[in-house]
């Protein structure tokens, strides 16, 4: 819940959260509680969607109660599960207001891997980076909450920072090799850059790629496999990469939304290496997924 409170606290800085509009959505990237060790009724345990539900909403509404925020906007909707759930929330929230379902939405993610409750069970797994282990994860945690609109709204509300926008969300699946001793071969991860590029109408010879490796070997080996798969489909002839989980940890379902923050940063600073810089997300599990921004035009 604190780390809800603090993104919501910080994105009150530019926002007027007391605000918000009645047409307002919400869209959620969290973990599935069950893998944080965290307790949950044996109905829960049978029932993945309503666990996701649960959570998300006994986190919201201790935040926003914490931070005497009455929620006045629409439906709220969760997702969960792995690394690419925060793309997930974002493709609901960018197709809800390119289809004028609203004007606005409120998307949020947030994990944690450094609790006592939960070190013990990675520790065990060998998922954690130790003296003795030099390739697995650095826990960490995070949350972010970011303010989505149309075009039009956004235009029309001031500010002197450039305006970013998100061209392209594409998902995949890669659950063929889950449970497999083969790595998965980078194909699935490559076409959803292929079709964020194309989508956005992107030339794709000079990547920025923003991606969530985090010390485990079989991200090393999709990671390596996918800038193979890019050069075979003459894309990415030259990639500058950046791996948040290096300063922040391995941040779970909230590690896209940092990716994210940091290829707006790097846009509205002005040290992206490219104009369109792409976020990836690799899940345990088959879900893949690409991200593409640029700034307004």
């Amino acid at each position: 819940m604190t780390i809800v409170t603090e993104a919501l606290k910080d994105l009150g800085t530019r926002v007027d959260l007391s605000q918000i509009p009645a047409d307002t959505l919400l869209f959620m990237a969290l973990p599935d509680p069950l893998e944080r060790a965290m307790p949950v009724s044996p109905e829960l345990e049978e029932d993945e969607p309503r666990r996701f539900q649960v959570l998300g909403r006994r986190v919201m509404d201790r935040a926003l109660r914490s931070l005497g925020i009455r929620w006045t906007g629409g439906v709220w909707q969760f997702f969960g599960g792995g690394n690419a759930a925060f793309a997930q929330a974002l493709r609901a929230a960018v197709d809800a207001v390119s289809h004028r379902r609203c004007r606005s939405c409120l998307v949020i993610a947030a994990d944690s891997l450094a609790g006592p409750d939960v070190l013990p069970e990675l520790l065990e797994a060998r998922r954690l980076k130790k003296g003795d282990r030099p390739t697995g994860f650095t826990p960490g945690e995070g949350g972010v909450a970011l303010w989505l609109t149309s075009r039009s709204h956004s235009s029309a509300s001031g500010g002197t920072e450039p305006r970013i926008v998100i061209r392209a969300v594409e998902l995949g699946d890669d659950s063929r090799f889950r449970g497999a001793e083969l790595s998965p071969d980078g194909r699935v991860l490559a076409g959803c850059v292929a079709s964020a590029l194309r989508t956005a109408g992107v030339e794709g010879k000079h990547l920025a790629v923003i991606a969530d490796l985090n010390g485990e070997e079989y991200r090393a080996r999709e990671w390596g496999m996918l800038l193979v798969q890019l050069q075979a489909m003459h894309l990415g002839e030259k990639v500058s990469s950046w791996f948040p989980a290096v300063g922040f940890g391995e941040t779970g379902a909230a590690s896209g939304a940092l990716g994210l923050c940091v290829a707006v940063r790097g846009l509205q600073r002005r040290y992206s290496p490219s104009p369109s810089p792409l976020v990836i997300s690799i899940s345990d599990g088959g879900e893949r997924a690409a991200i593409l921004v640029s700034t307004e035009t």
